[in-house]
């Protein structure tokens, strides 16, 4: 960690206004944000830096980004079922390891992992924060809690009532859960569940919000089908995540419930990228049934972001990184994918990838935005993102705590 860095590059945005700020500079030490501006305001000071980097006129400085729904210790490939259920401990925490730094490469500096086991998400949790592994700040739930057989039982507490549904979110809380997460419908992934119908009960939902609360624990929701998010509503999440809406006949966009969801003040995560249309164009033929599927219902999707965003509800950027297709280090392109399918502004999807979804984790005064204090989670890119989104898929410096990762960490490339 360098004690007195300045970064200077063409433009800059701090993860809340509509604009950038333009000839501007970063300026870190001891691995937070000591000041930040435009280069005029330097005046005699630029010489008294440790160590100056400068981007250049064409670059723009944003806060890293944060991918919210992850899965580290996936494999994102057609085996990933398979080898989830077999690899050893040891093989799955070498994983989740290799995909945090395939992350971290990308400019993403913050991952919310949504299911993983114990001893491997909360073991990659404190490695990160203690510098033992070159990887993004990582909050996790750990175990996630489903029904007997339901969706990633694999990585869940198996509960089925309200008692085994409150027990299994106080074992979570011992562990050191950052969150709660709960799978309200079956899922493509998992043999044998149902993707359109609520695996708990309302009852069994609202016991565990209500649990998860007491225990001062936020809660994120994975409900496909519209009686989970029916559920999850109900249980007043904290985010739902995919909210797909999805009933027999397909995507169907109920407004009064989306009412709801925004009156509660629920974010969702509707996890849309780009790995299925990569898979389409270049390796069509081992498409599932399943993926095929939601390639196809892909448009619909977008559609019901829109309608989300126009009843007032919240979004935050999250890919699934870990399922098949969806790799560690594609997530700014997923995120430029959300902003060519749904239309919504640049500036607002940039917020949802950081000064938003730092506010849901409840880390806005820690990282986010670039502002005096927070973290030094600073993201360069070549070009500017408000005026094209891929621009993020063309990073040249990320900081992520005040290490300037290339040098740090030697992993350029």
């Amino acid at each position: 960690m360098t004690d007195d860095l300045l970064i200077k590059a063409g433009r800059l945005f701090d993860g809340r206004a509509d604009s950038t700020v333009a000839g501007a500079f970063v300026h870190v030490r001891g691995g937070r944000i000591a000041a930040l501006g435009r280069q005029a305001e330097l005046g005699a000071e630029a010489g008294r830096f440790g160590r100056v980097i400068d981007l250049g006129a064409e670059a723009t400085l944003l806060p890293g980004l944060i991918n919210m729904h992850v899965h580290m210790s996936c494999n994102p490939t057609d085996s990933m079922y398979a080898d989830i259920i077999s690899d050893s401990p040891e093989r799955l925490m070498l994983r989740a390891a290799d995909n945090l730094q395939e992350a971290l490469r990308a400019g993403v500096t913050t991952v919310r992992d949504c299911g993983t086991r114990n001893a491997v998400a909360f073991a990659c949790r404190e490695a990160a924060r203690e510098g033992l592994l070159a990887a993004p700040r990582v909050v996790a739930s750990g175990h996630g809690i489903t029904t007997t057989g339901g969706h990633c039982h694999f990585f869940c507490h198996e509960a089925d009532s309200v008692v085994e549904v409150q027990r299994a979110v106080r074992a979570q809380a011992k562990a050191g859960a950052d969150f709660i997460k709960l799978f309200a419908t079956g899922g493509r992934l998992t043999p044998n569940t149902n993707i359109l119908a609520a695996q708990f009960s309302e009852a069994e939902m609202r016991a565990a919000g209500d649990e998860a609360r007491r225990l001062g624990l936020r809660t994120a929701s994975h409900a496909l089908g519209t009686p989970g998010i029916e559920t999850s509503v109900a249980a007043r999440v904290t985010t739902i995540e995919h909210c797909a809406f999805l009933r027999p006949e397909g995507v169907r966009y109920e407004a009064a419930l989306a009412g709801r969801i925004a009156e509660a003040g629920i974010a969702v995560c509707p996890t849309i990228y780009q790995g299925i249309g990569k898979a389409v164009a270049e390796e069509a033929p081992t498409l599932t049934p399943a993926q095929r599927a939601f390639f196809d219902s892909r448009q619909r999707r977008y559609e019901t972001v829109q309608a989300l965003v126009k009843q007032g509800v919240r979004i935050v950027t999250g890919s699934d990184a870990g399922v098949p297709h969806v790799r560690f280090g594609d997530f700014p392109g997923d995120v430029a994918t959300m902003g060519a399918g749904t239309g919504l502004p640049a500036a607002y999807l940039l917020k949802a990838a950081t000064a938003f979804a730092a506010e849901i984790l409840g880390l806005a005064g820690e990282t986010g935005m670039l502002a005096p204090g927070l973290s030094a989670d600073v993201l360069g890119v070549q070009g500017d993102p408000l005026a094209d989104l891929r621009a993020l898929t063309r990073p040249v410096l990320v900081v992520a705590r005040g290490w300037v990762v290339n040098d740090r960490f030697a992993l350029a490339g």
